[in-house]
């Protein structure tokens, strides 16, 4: 493992040069190029926010400007979800090239990792600009956003990791993976406030769902965008022991990932 990530170092231009080929590729020949960035969240924005904010009246639950809200989960959560689908296959995609040149087969999932993360940050500019121009006053809490984007990060890294790998010998998990994903979002807190959960279900079942690590992640983003002047008693719930243990969580499952595709990457080429 130590081996291999000094070998990763040495080829971190590879990197580089895969993720400005994948930013490129995703919109090409497209008549809107990289403002799909902006409005593939806006559209979405608008299909929650009528579902949620018109139909199901969350405002009327005391829900202060509740597109903010819908924005700062949704986008960092289609970050995540979109990484994690392309990194799957991405080994399996690039059969040609791991079988016939040498480098770090980590470079390919990370490389979709990595795009994403570039279209990520173009949509939180937007987001900002939005903010700015209702003037919404942003908290302090503002200035931790590259450590939690850093931290989305290496728990999608070590996530993306562990299933390229295994999907190469069961290409099942692909397809396990969308449908997983799926049901992963519904069971996070990006559409609906937690409060829900407090109120809808014993506390020993609220604990059980707060073991999920995207649950926190989604709440700081929400912490992060939404907790402003504005919302009052109705700021984003945070919880300093639900954070550690998303932190050692997130490192664990980076190493594990790493640890399980290096052990496993000199069989790739012999099942792809």
């Amino acid at each position: 493992m130590k081996k291999n990530l000094k070998k990763f170092i040495e080829y971190r231009e590879l990197l580089y040069n895969l993720t400005i080929k994948e930013v490129k590729v995703r919109y090409k020949n497209s008549f809107l190029g990289f403002l799909w960035s902006m409005v593939n969240p806006l559209m979405l924005l608008l299909v929650y926010y009528v579902a949620f904010g018109v139909i199901f009246r969350l405002r009327a639950e005391g829900m202060v400007r509740y597109e903010f809200y819908l924005l700062a989960g949704i986008l960092p959560w289609n970050f995540f979800s979109l990484s994690v689908i392309q990194a799957v296959g991405s080994v399996v995609n690039n059969a040609d090239l791991v079988k016939k040149v040498y480098f770090p087969r980590e470079v390919l999932p990370l490389s979709y990792l990595c795009s994403s993360g570039f279209h990520f940050l173009l949509q939180e500019l937007v987001l900002l600009a939005f903010l700015l121009i209702f003037r919404v006053r942003l908290s302090p809490w503002i200035l931790a956003f590259p450590l939690l984007l850093v931290l989305q990060a290496c728990f999608a890294a070590g996530l993306s990791l562990l299933l390229s790998a295994v999907n190469v010998f069961f290409r099942d998990v692909q397809h396990f993976t969308d449908i997983f994903l799926l049901a992963w979002f519904w069971m996070t807190p990006v559409v609906y406030p937690v409060s829900f959960i407090f109120e809808s279900l014993p506390p020993w079942a609220a604990r059980i769902y707060l073991l999920n690590p995207m649950a926190h992640i989604m709440l700081l983003w929400q912490r992060i965008v939404y907790n402003s002047p504005v919302n009052g008693p109705k700021a984003a719930y945070f919880s300093p022991v639900g954070f550690t243990y998303t932190v050692v969580l997130s490192l664990l499952l980076l190493i594990l990932g790493y640890w399980a595709f290096c052990r496993l990457e000199g069989r790739f080429a012999e099942f792809i």
